[in-house]
């Protein structure tokens, strides 16, 4: 191989290695710069989503220390008076629209159980104001079974609360680092 070809082909190696590595610091950039502007939205959604959990969380704390009685013992329960009921009916219907703040904020699972506190809220006031219909017919077995229907639910409902409150935690914690 002659002189000139041999400069040649040398020049043309240098090139492709320097047109090469010209490329892979473009996307190494690129993706630096992707990686920067996710973990910056998230940062940015994060004290929002904060608020918003923190409004949802202190309405079902609210819903928790309602119920929070028939989750102790079925022969401690409250009079379910006509006031009782309302106030209980108040709380699952502010929670519900608090739970759709929440599930919008996202993230799914953050929203998954949301909608889910929100049912179960929904579910014991359905209960409460089942038992209160039956409450005056005096001691009978379907009183039994409502106060024992409204102990599991208000146990469950205190665990998924609970859930929620750690799935919320995860999610604020996320950076967006984490793939």
């Amino acid at each position: 191989m002659d002189a000139g070809t041999a400069a040649v082909l040398g020049a043309l190696a240098g090139s492709t290695a320097t047109i090469g590595a010209a490329l892979a610091t473009g996307w190494a950039q690129r993706e630096g710069a992707r990686i920067t502007a996710r973990s910056e939205h998230r940062m940015e959604r994060r004290q929002p989503r904060h608020d918003i959990y923190k409004e949802f969380i202190t309405e079902a704390n609210r819903m928790r220390a309602l119920t929070s009685v028939w989750g102790i013992d079925l022969h401690l329960t409250p009079e379910p008076t006509d006031q009782r009921v309302r106030h209980w009916g108040e709380v699952a219907r502010s929670l519900e629209s608090k739970a759709s703040d929440t599930a919008l904020a996202g993230p799914a699972p953050v929203s998954k159980a949301a909608i889910k506190i929100s049912r179960m809220a929904a579910e014991l006031n359905i209960s409460l104001g089942t038992y209160r219909s039956v409450v005056d017919d005096g001691e009978t077995v379907l009183q039994q079974e409502m106060r024992r229907q409204l102990l599991a639910q208000a146990t469950n409902y205190s665990a998924a609360l609970t859930e929620f409150i750690l799935t919320a935690q995860s999610a604020l914690d996320d950076d967006g680092s984490r793939k």
